[in-house]
């Protein structure tokens, strides 16, 4: 399964830059995809660290609220911030010239995406080597069940989540171009919160039957269409921020 998972890991990566470099016409060096790859890949592994923080949090409190509000919202948090940082360390470090290109919100928004995509791949197999070697749980403050199977609905549900972590990515971008454009951090913000509540609508959907074991098998029957439904749903609110943030720099 391990090898499947990274099957459809390279069609998704290589199906995007097709589109990106053929149809969309974004062009970058090389080498530059490479590394905001392996910056996303990796600061997803980085950023797995957090989920010591997230434990002491739910020892203060583990009601529904305020599990899906404090601690979802702690979560989305960060990884949206992972997508951000993954960008702008490559950038800093790597080509600071390509700065000036974020201007361009078709650039900002893929080069987002993109790297969102390498995040929830680095998410899918950080999670899968974790869920086959549970004894490492511990170094990230996660427990696993020993023996889990890693099917094909595993694959199925991260090729959705990484879809949904290149849309939240993709939403950073479009908030990161009107931030180099108009030098207004508000604008960066406010993608950013939307990021995070998209991110929030799909953990909370799980969470939530996860406090009511009456549910469960419901949740069974109705969470691939929720994911499929949601990533759809991601796709369309990328859509139209991304058509409005074009309809703003219009009038400016």
């Amino acid at each position: 399964m391990f090898f499947v998972m990274v099957l459809v890991d390279v069609i998704i990566v290589f199906s995007f830059l097709f589109i990106a470099l053929r149809k969309g016409d974004i062009h970058i060096k090389n080498r530059m995809w490479v590394y905001l790859f392996i910056s996303g890949f990796l600061f997803q592994i980085i950023f797995l660290l957090r989920k010591h923080w997230e434990v002491y949090l739910l020892s203060l409190n583990t009601s529904l609220w305020y599990v899906l509000t404090v601690v979802q919202a702690d979560n989305a948090f960060w990884e949206e911030l992972a997508k951000l940082l993954a960008v702008l360390v490559v950038v800093y470090f790597l080509d600071k010239n390509m700065m000036v290109q974020f201007k361009d919100l078709k650039y900002s928004t893929a080069i987002f995406t993109y790297t969102g995509l390498a995040y929830g791949i680095g998410e899918a197999m950080s999670l899968m080597f974790l869920l086959y070697n549970p004894q490492y749980g511990r170094v990230f403050g996660m427990q696993f069940p020993v023996g889990t199977f890693v099917g094909f609905v595993y694959v199925f549900e991260r090729f959705l989540a990484i879809q949904m972590h290149g849309i939240m990515g993709g939403i950073i971008g479009i908030g990161f171009s009107r931030y180099v454009f108009n030098k207004k951090f508000i604008s960066l913000l406010i993608y950013f919160v939307v990021a995070m509540f998209y991110h929030m609508f799909i953990d909370n959907f799980a969470m939530f039957f996860q406090y009511y074991p009456a549910l469960r098998y419901v949740l069974i029957y109705v969470y691939a269409v929720f994911l499929l439904s949601s990533t759809l749903l991601g796709y369309v609110l990328l859509y139209f921020l991304y058509k409005n943030a074009i309809k703003v720099e219009r009038r400016v």
